[in-house]
């Protein structure tokens, strides 16, 4: 049986529970209008979201063909670069001699070498095709072709 004690208990719980309804429905109007403050109707806002969207893929087109020329560049272009000093000789002393190679993304480019000798310096150059030359290498060249290969093979 319901007291009035009780009554009066329960309807203050529906009061409180019916202010606390409203108070969020009326914070969530607020946001609603404030969202749509700028556009007069909720119609507003798709055409404004299909403008852009349309507005975007126009520059997506225009955007594309200059991707294509920059990524068919890129892969020419050298992405690889080693270099290493050192003493052929034991008698010359310093590191004056060099080797230095430049590949593109498909390991693909040139090596130079620069030897050091008292009677003066000598540079070979050599080509790399898919990470080999048809011309032998010596330690230090494969040294650094091996060391240009590695650089960026995760991006290829």
């Amino acid at each position: 049986m319901i007291t009035p004690l009780h009554f009066f208990i329960l309807s203050g719980a529906a009061f409180v529970s019916i202010g606390a309804l409203g108070w969020n429905v009326w914070r969530l109007r607020r946001k609603i209008h404030a969202l749509t403050r700028a556009a007069d109707t909720p119609q507003h806002i798709v055409a404004n979201i299909a403008q852009r969207l349309v507005e975007a893929e126009t520059v997506l087109e225009i955007m594309e063909p200059r991707i294509q020329f920059l990524e068919a560049a890129s892969r020419t272009s050298i992405q690889k670069v080693g270099f290493t000093r050192f003493n052929p000789f034991k008698n010359t002393g310093g590191d004056n001699s060099f080797v230095l190679s430049l590949l593109d993304q498909q390991n693909d480019g040139v090596m130079l070498s620069s030897l050091y000798m008292r009677d003066g310096v000598r540079v070979y150059g050599k080509t790399i095709e898919r990470g080999d030359s048809r011309y032998p290498l010596s330690d230090e060249e494969k040294s650094v072709l091996k060391n240009s290969i590695a650089k960026n093979s995760n991006h290829e």
